[in-house]
Formats: C-alpha cells, sequence, structure tokens
C-alpha cells in the first residue's frame, strides 16, 4: 500500500444552482474535498482531494447524482500542482 499522499483534481460540470450544495456536502462530510470553480459561466469546477479519500468522494459525487443534482462530466486526474486550474486542452 502506497502510503504517499498526493492531490487528485476531480472536475464536473454542474448547474449553478446545485454548486453550493455540492460544495457544502463535500467540505463538511468528513472534509472529502474543497471545490474550485474553474469556469463560472459553463458552470464548470473541481475538487481537489487526496488520494486516500478520492474514491469515497466519487461515491458521493454518484449518489449525488442519483439524487437528482447536475453533477456531470467527471474527469479525474493527479494533480500535485494544485494552483494549476486548466483542464490539459480538453473541454467538460
Amino acid at each position: 500500500m502506497d502510503n504517499k499522499l498526493y492531490t487528485i483534481r476531480i472536475c464536473f460540470s454542474c448547474n449553478k444552482e446545485d454548486i453550493i450544495i455540492v460544495n457544502s456536502i463535500l467540505d463538511s462530510y468528513g472534509g472529502l474535498g474543497l471545490i474550485r470553480t474553474i469556469d463560472k459561466e459553463k458552470c464548470n469546477c473541481a475538487v481537489f482531494t487526496t488520494n486516500s479519500v478520492y474514491k469515497t468522494t466519487l461515491e458521493v459525487m454518484q449518489a449525488l447524482q442519483q439524487e437528482g443534482l447536475s453533477i456531470t462530466d467527471i474527469i479525474v486526474d493527479k494533480s500535485e500542482n494544485v494552483d494549476e486550474f486548466a483542464l490539459q486542452g480538453r473541454e467538460i
């Protein structure tokens, strides 16, 4: 088992009215991740989490999808540079 912690960036799209709910749940539910808005017009966001909890973070995001929140276009990247918000040439 790898004991080294590193940052995982989970990029996704979401309706504007759902961003605050996603942020509140992920941040308050055991501190699963910090959300940053990448593009407020397109509602593209990123959750920064760690390799130790990112699978749980994805499970919570999928549960929120099943509850009707508009979480789409999920992309998971290892990201050592937490200040880098670019999508590495990909549109979500």
